[in-house]
């Protein structure tokens, strides 16, 4: 009886320790991003006072984790689907004072490293492409979890989280009273392919 237990609570361990490693890195496989249950979250300070956030609402793209961690990213953002919940401020970030989205409808961001770094933790350093411009940018990324669909479909999630400036992408309309930081977050799910 005693035998039986100690070999219950060394299974009981070993399933736990496999469970808790496997929820601590994504697993490996190439993913296709859900366009539906992703999104660009961004926060800029107003007249000195509060923040203000909006979103973008279309992205796509993929990634790619391999079996040490590390990994590859490229997302394609619609500037056209900003929304912040007022149409006329809508049509005025959509203008050429700021996204020009007619000119330059996408926003992409393509890794040129993707790594792990801990548990639940990688970063991501690569090239973001706004307005027109490319900036080299770095951002930690928090694995969220993964489970399956209601298909059946094996799932992921990852959160980034960092400040750019918009000046540095020409954006420079209402400088003062519409802070230069902003203030991003990256929220995507994929789907296994």
């Amino acid at each position: 009886m005693k035998k039986t237990m100690i070999l219950a609570a060394g299974a009981l361990a070993a399933l736990l320790a496999f469970q808790s490693e496997s929820k601590s890195q994504a697993p490996a496989a190439d993913y296709q991003v859900d366009t539906i249950h992703s999104v660009v979250v961004f926060g800029v300070h107003h007249f000195g006072a509060g923040r203000f956030y909006g979103r973008f609402n279309k992205i796509e793209g993929g990634f790619s984790i391999n079996e040490g961690g590390n990994g590859s990213i490229d997302v394609t953002v619609d500037a056209n689907s900003i929304d912040t919940a007022f149409g006329d401020r809508d049509k005025h970030l959509k203008s050429p004072q700021f996204f020009s989205v007619k000119q330059f409808p996408t926003i992409t961001f393509k890794s040129d490293r993707f790594k792990r770094t801990g548990e639940n933790a990688y970063e991501a350093t690569g090239k973001l492409t706004m307005r027109g411009v490319t900036k080299e940018v770095t951002a930690p990324v928090e694995y969220t979890g993964s489970g399956k669909g209601m298909k059946g479909e094996e799932r992921v999630g990852f959160e980034a989280r960092l400040n750019i400036k918009r000046s540095d992408f020409g954006m420079t309309e209402l400088m003062g009273p519409v802070g230069d930081e902003i203030r991003l977050i990256i929220a995507i799910e994929g789907v296994k392919k």
